[in-house]
């Protein structure tokens, strides 16, 4: 009877065995992209890197985002711009304007002069300046200019041939960069023209009644 533990197996059987099982263990290398199993693929193929490389993708996702510094100086910028833009405009809308004062002599004949009107406290002086003030706004303000007339004020009457010259001080509201003269030219014709079609109680010399800065000076002063 053979001793069975002292029969050994053939070498070629061994030999075999052993490169099978080698050539089987070398084939199956892990595949991490195939790692990935339902909601955990992601996750599990960031584990899979090496520690170097998850410290490279975490930078490259940072990167990518929009740093809310970034959209805070984004947002400031364009408030700034239409601050500055909406400044220019209230600015050259209404603050790039001048006052203009103009004298207007009005040439009253069926009005005697009298020492009242030498005080702008008198009855008759108020009496006339009340008529002559409404005149002038009326005109004005029916006018192209209605937007740029503030106001009258009758600052003096003086004796004059066959009547009175009642004398307001005007002022408007025009741009700085306006031409003072060329104005003047326009406040006078409406002002003449408004003058031809008064059918009020006052008697008015047109042709004697004119528009100028000349005494803009000593009228601010009054």
């Amino acid at each position: 009877m053979k001793d069975l533990h002292s029969t050994p197996f053939p070498s070629r059987h061994t030999s075999q065995c052993d490169s099978c099982v080698f050539q089987h263990h070398s084939l199956r290398s892990p595949d991490f992209s195939q790692a990935f199993v339902g909601g955990q693929k992601g996750y599990q193929t960031y584990r899979d890197l090496p520690w170097d490389l998850q410290k490279i993708h975490q930078s490259a996702i940072r990167t990518r985002r929009f740093e809310p510094w970034k959209i805070a100086l984004i947002v400031i910028g364009t408030a700034v711009a239409a601050a500055i833009t909406i400044g220019l405009l209230v600015y050259f809308l209404a603050y790039d304007q001048k006052l203009f004062y103009y004298s207007a002599n009005v040439k009253l004949i069926n009005i005697r002069y009298n020492n009242e009107f030498s005080r702008q406290s008198s009855g008759r002086f108020r009496d006339l300046s009340e008529r002559v003030e409404r005149l002038i706004d009326k005109t004005f303000y029916n006018s192209i200019l209605r937007k740029k007339y503030i106001s009258s004020r009758l600052i003096r009457v003086s004796p004059d041939a066959d009547g009175v010259m009642a004398e307001a001080l005007l002022t408007f509201w025009f741009s700085a960069t306006d031409s003072k003269e060329a104005l003047r030219g326009r406040v006078e014709r409406i002002l003449r023209r408004s003058l031809k079609k008064y059918t009020g109680p006052l008697r008015i010399n047109v042709r004697s009644s004119t528009i100028s800065s000349k005494y803009l000076t000593s009228l601010l002063k009054v």
